[in-house]
């Protein structure tokens, strides 16, 4: 990786300001969570940002254009986002509760019995 505004990258993306945070040759997950808080921005205070986003329905994380994400490959940079996310709390904004229902419907058992011709017992 070269070097490249990873954390300013990244902090826009969760927080929807550029702030300077310097040129990195890779990500700092640690180091990037502890500028945001330094800066004012707590995992709270980013959670509360998301859902307040999310709430308006304006998209969360913020898009950051190619240009500013410049030397940053898109899968590092994707994973980056993600470790960030996870770093403070907001991998997940809402949890939904797990279907309760147990029992197959007979059209789903029917299609579970289905095989292949080559692989009838």
């Amino acid at each position: 990786m070269t070097d490249a505004p990873w954390h300013s990258a990244l902090a826009y993306a969760l927080v929807g300001d550029w702030l300077d945070l310097g040129v990195q040759p890779a990500p700092d997950i640690e180091a990037l969570v502890a500028e945001l808080g330094e800066r004012g921005w707590d995992a709270a205070g980013v959670r509360a940002h998301a859902l307040a986003c999310q709430a308006n329905e304006r998209p969360w994380p913020h898009l950051v254009d190619a240009a500013a994400r410049a030397g940053m490959g898109a899968a590092q940079w994707f994973a980056a986002l993600g470790r960030a996310r996870a770093a403070l709390g907001v991998d997940v904004l809402v949890d939904h509760a797990p279907s309760r229902r147990t029992k197959l419907t007979a059209d789903e058992r029917r299609l579970l019995s289905e095989v292949p011709p080559h692989h009838v017992r």
